[in-house]
């Protein structure tokens, strides 16, 4: 597992965050985002858990999609990014492709909270791989073309 899924699932399983959180510190820690910052997003995520509270996309790929705006998202009198799109298709895709599924409701077994916190772990260790792959292939300076699969 990375440095990267390593620290989210000790976010996760040991420091108290749900799921969502877990990712977005994770990435904020790494990317040594301004404790201001770091603190709304968390804020932000937090709507994420349990599935938006409904069960329904699960909190830790809703997460890697705010890591990943954080990162190709743009400003206000800014032109979009037309990447963030196809990075976060990617990457909710790969979770899909791995887990047969999306949501809360089909993921998180109906048991007691150790047993889901369990299965939720590999969930959020998962989406934060994922997302350092994505990562690590933005494109460089250069402009060399960047490839969105996480496969």
């Amino acid at each position: 597992m990375s440095t990267i899924a390593n620290r989210a699932t000790q976010l996760y399983t040991e420091e108290g965050f749900c799921c969502a959180e877990s990712v977005w510190l994770a990435f904020a820690e790494r990317d040594n985002i301004s404790t201001e910052d770091k603190n709304l997003g968390n804020k932000l995520s937090f709507a994420f858990c349990g599935g938006t509270g409904a069960k329904n996309l699960c909190g830790a790929a809703a997460a890697g999609a705010l890591v990943l705006g954080n990162h190709f998202g743009r400003v206000p009198g800014e032109p979009r990014n037309e990447e963030l799109p196809k990075y976060t298709k990617a990457l909710i895709d790969s979770f899909e492709e791995q887990y047969g599924y999306t949501t809360c409701l089909e993921l998180k077994p109906d048991a007691e909270s150790s047993v889901s916190k369990q299965v939720c772990k590999g969930y959020v260790a998962f989406i934060a791989t994922q997302l350092e792959r994505l990562l690590e292939e933005r494109p460089d300076e250069t402009g060399e073309e960047e490839r969105a699969n996480c496969t």
